[in-house]
This record gives C-alpha cells, sequence and structure tokens, in this order.
C-alpha cells in the first residue's frame, strides 16, 4: 500500500512540475516552417511558418553555415548579436495591415489559413493572404494570424544559406534549444526587364539635334563673313555631341528624379512631384527609429572625407614639393617614388591595402596587434581616408613642384638680402606665387573626391552597415546613391539623390571661387 502511495505521489509530482515548466517556460519553437528557393526571385528565398500562441515577435536568423543555437549564428563571416529580420505581432491602429505604405526589402504575407504546401504561389493576389505594413523597417501581423510567408533578402544565387526562426513573448524571452534549422538555396535568376518605350528619347534627342542646327544654319547664314561662318561649322559637331551625350543625359535624370521609376516598373515610371525629394529627408527611411534617416549621417561623413583628404592632399603637396625644390640629394629617384602612389592603377592600391589592413593582414602582423581596421566604426573611417590620401598627395606635389619651379628666383634673393625669414618668405613670396596653381588645383580635388567612388567601394562597401536600407558608416552620398539605385532599383529616389548633390557641387564650387577670388594675386 505505501508502494502504490509513493509511486501516485511521485507521478503527481512530475506532473505538477512539467504543467509548472510548461507554464513558465519560454515560448515554444517555431517548428512549423517550410523553404523554396526555387521561386522566381532575383536573390531571395520564399520562407514561411505557423505562428504560435503568445508571440509578440519572430526572430528571423541568417548564416552561412549550420548552427544549432542562435549565438553561433554568422552571416557572410561575420557575428551577428541579434536577428538579421524581425516580425512584428501587432493590432494597434497605426499599425494597420492594409494601409498603403510599405517598404518593400522584406516582404510578407499572413493568412488565417495553414501554411500550404507549396510556397510558390502568389499570395498578393490570393484573397486569403494579406500583405502586411512595415514598422521601423520590417513587417508586422496581427494576433489572429496563423501562418505567415515571406520574401527573404540578401540570399547570394547559388550559395546555401541556414535560416531559423524563434518566437519571442511579451518580456522579450526566447529560447533557442533544439531550434529547427533550414538550408536554402536560391537558383532564379535575374529577369529580363520589358524593352521600354524609347519613342520619348528619340523625340528628345531629335528636338535638341534640329534645333541646335536650325541655330547654326541661322547664324550661319546671318554672319556678315566667312570666317564667322566656317567658326560656326566647325564647332557644330562639338556641340551636338556636348548636348546629346551630356545635357540630355543631364536633364534625364532631372526629370527622373520627378518620378516613381524603380526596377518594378522600368519605363513606366509616373510622375510623382517632389515626393523624392521629401523622401530624402524625412524619416521613411530611418528603418532603425533613431531619428536619422540617414541623409545627413551620410552628408556629415562626405563633408569629412572630402576637406580632410583635400586639406591632407594639399598640406604634403606643398611639403613634398618644397622639399623637393631645396636641393635634396637624387631628385629624380624622389620625384619617381613619390610618383608612384598615383601611377599605380587605383583599384590595385586599394585592393592592396584592404589587404594590408585586413584583420589578418600585414598591418597587424607589424604592430602585433588585433584591431578590426574596417569592421569597426572609427577605424573604418580612418582607413578609407588614410589610403586615399595616400593615393592622392603624389599627384599634388608633382603639380605644386611644378608650380614652385616657376617662381622667379630673384625675388628670394632680394628677401635674403633683407634678412627675411624662412617662414616670412613662404607666407608672403611662395604662397601668394602659388594660389593661381593651388586654388584650381584644391576645387577639382574637392570634387573629385566629393564624388570618388571606387576607393570606399572596394574598401569597405559602406560598411560597417548600421541597419539594412540604410547607409553604412563609411558611406558617401555617391556610394549610397548607387545602393539606392543599383542593389534596390529606385532609380527615381537615386536620381533626387544625384540632383542633391550636382546642386551641392555647384554652390560650393561657385562659394569657393568667390572666397578665394580664383586665386588671383592681388598687385
Amino acid at each position: 500500500m505505501r508502494g502504490k502511495l509513493a509511486v501516485s505521489s511521485a507521478m503527481a509530482l512530475i506532473a505538477l512540475l512539467l504543467t509548472s515548466n510548461a507554464v513558465s517556460g519560454a515560448p515554444p519553437l517555431v517548428t512549423e516552417a517550410s523553404i523554396d528557393g526555387d521561386v522566381d526571385l532575383n536573390n531571395r528565398v520564399r520562407y514561411g511558418f505557423q505562428t504560435v500562441e503568445g508571440s509578440e515577435r519572430y526572430n528571423i536568423q541568417y548564416s552561412d553555415v549550420p548552427f544549432t543555437n542562435l549565438s553561433e549564428s554568422i552571416y557572410n563571416g561575420q557575428s551577428q548579436p541579434g536577428p538579421q529580420a524581425w516580425i512584428l505581432v501587432s493590432s494597434e491602429p497605426e499599425d494597420d495591415p492594409d494601409s498603403p505604405e510599405t517598404l518593400k526589402f522584406l516582404i510578407c504575407w499572413w493568412a488565417q489559413v495553414d501554411l500550404p504546401d507549396s510556397l510558390a504561389g502568389d499570395f498578393q493576389s490570393d484573397p486569403d493572404w494579406k500583405e502586411p505594413t512595415f514598422l521601423v523597417g520590417m513587417p508586422i501581423v496581427p494576433p489572429e494570424a496563423v501562418s505567415v510567408v515571406c520574401d527573404l533578402p540578401g540570399i547570394v544565387r547559388g550559395q546555401e544559406v541556414y535560416i531559423a526562426t524563434v518566437s519571442v513573448d511579451a518580456n522579450g524571452e526566447f529560447t533557442d534549444d533544439g531550434l529547427e534549422v533550414l538550408s536554402a538555396i536560391t537558383l532564379a535568376e535575374s529577369a529580363k526587364p520589358p524593352d521600354p518605350d524609347m519613342t520619348s528619347v528619340y523625340i528628345a534627342i531629335g528636338v535638341i539635334v534640329g534645333s541646335l542646327c536650325l541655330t547654326a544654319a541661322v547664324l550661319y547664314f546671318i554672319s556678315p563673313s566667312k570666317r564667322e561662318r566656317s567658326g560656326y561649322l566647325f564647332i557644330l559637331p562639338a556641340i551636338l555631341l556636348l548636348a546629346t551625350l551630356t545635357f540630355y543625359p543631364v536633364g534625364y535624370g532631372i526629370y527622373l528624379s520627378f518620378t516613381d521609376e524603380s526596377a518594378e516598373n522600368y519605363g513606366q515610371g509616373e510622375f510623382v512631384g517632389l515626393d523624392n525629394y521629401e523622401t530624402l529627408f524625412s524619416d521613411e527611411r530611418d528603418y532603425d527609429g533613431d531619428g536619422d534617416p540617414g541623409f545627413w549621417r551620410t552628408f556629415t561623413f562626405t563633408l569629412v572625407w572630402t576637406f580632410g583628404c583635400v586639406a591632407m592632399h594639399m598640406l604634403l603637396g606643398v611639403m613634398f614639393a618644397m622639399l623637393l625644390e631645396s636641393g635634396i640629394i637624387g631628385k629624380v629617384a624622389w620625384r619617381t617614388i613619390l610618383l608612384i602612389p598615383w601611377a599605380v592603377p587605383g583599384y590595385i592600391s586599394v585592393i592592396m591595402w584592404r589587404g594590408m589592413l585586413n584583420r589578418f593582414g600585414w598591418v597587424n602582423g607589424i604592430l602585433t596587434s588585433d584591431i578590426d581596421y574596417l569592421g569597426l566604426d572609427n577605424w573604418a573611417k580612418f582607413s578609407v581616408i588614410f589610403v586615399n590620401i595616400w593615393m592622392g598627395f603624389s599627384f599634388m606635389t608633382m603639380t605644386t613642384s611644378g608650380a614652385l619651379a616657376g617662381i622667379p628666383k630673384d625675388m628670394y634673393e632680394a628677401a635674403n638680402i633683407d634678412g627675411v625669414g624662412r617662414y616670412h618668405r613662404f607666407r608672403h613670396l611662395t604662397l601668394p606665387q602659388l594660389m593661381p596653381a593651388l586654388v584650381p588645383l584644391s576645387l577639382l580635388g574637392m570634387i573629385w573626391t566629393f564624388n570618388l567612388f571606387h576607393v570606399i567601394f572596394l574598401m569597405t562597401g559602406g560598411g560597417p552597415d548600421r541597419f539594412y536600407g540604410e547607409p553604412g558608416v563609411t558611406d558617401i552620398l555617391v556610394t549610397f546613391v548607387y545602393d539606392i539605385a543599383f542593389i534596390d532599383g529606385e532609380y527615381g529616389l537615386g536620381a533626387a539623390w544625384s540632383v542633391v548633390i550636382f546642386l551641392m557641387l555647384i554652390v560650393f564650387s561657385t562659394a569657393y571661387l568667390v572666397v578665394t577670388k580664383g586665386g588671383e594675386v592681388e598687385g
């Protein structure tokens, strides 16, 4: 009798413990999931899962290697402390799933039906499935959602990627014990867009060419002398080439900035007025909710990048040029050595420095350090600026050296006789004579550096990235425009960025020339 009582008590205790664990434990895992990488999606896979009761959020974790818990998750070889994507569960009025305001980089659908056997269907046209809105860049689904299907971005074609989803409760607790991980590989090729209607382009070019030819013809017949008439005929081909290869593309880019042209509606963009310009400065693209949509942060670093690089180019250029012109031994050899950074093709120099600044590269090896020069925010900024300074100072040295060689030597001889010191000779003799060369050089340097693409693109790719869809830490305006136009496929918005950059350069160049008076030497 006592034995039966003991067995009954033990079973009751075990049942109580199991019940207590079920009530107080972490939310259940998302185990009913499926994936399809063979649908016609470029660099995406279609992923679906069944929802679980009590969830406030679903974290989606990527990895390029198999993993059994979230701490092992690695994507593109870099540790990720949090999920790469997440889906919120909410029924707040401002989070209405029927709202038309969507951010398309993570597209999800939800339904109150079970997950279908095949994910290759068109959920957007299925009445049982609804497309959600996006909050800080991620989708939301209501509590009544039973199944969720998403087109996950960032999947390289032909490369296997491992994906897992975990449920997060109201307390922010989750578990990854026994985490179910699915692998996906996308084989979909980039779909060729339909051929656009080129009629308007041909008409515009025809109008430009016809107008210029008509103007040249009128000027030809009203010119009083044969010499002037010949001049118009000679410059007409150059004007036609400038109009068709320069002026028309610039004008078309300005027009494009007022449309919603994108990769999805290529050739069929509609006029949207100033919407693209409003998006640049609004918080619509503020995906991480920090109050900065990325424009001002990128603009600030662009200024630091431009003025920092050009200032050091000019400083080092003048310093080495004066050293070369001071009668140093082996002048020709030193000129050749200083010319190497500029003579080597830029992309080779950048790739070389990228290898040396790698965490396991030559720089850390020499310094016996372990600094991630390209992965830490401040070090990445310093690295791209340093590499660009190294690549550009030799050009300024050679140009300034030529300008120094043209300064009359008798001025220095007279200054020596009068006992003028080195600093005052440089301040009152050398620098004023160099200004006609330094002002256009510095202006061109600022324009080149402001629009310099390859250094940052090859060194860091704009990273380290802060949040998907926002500029990276080392992105400047032109590199982020590339991401918007050619990665996100938002041609209209990219054109708006380009127009803003163009206007910035015009305003800056005009102001710079006015302040410096074009480098004129005051008599």
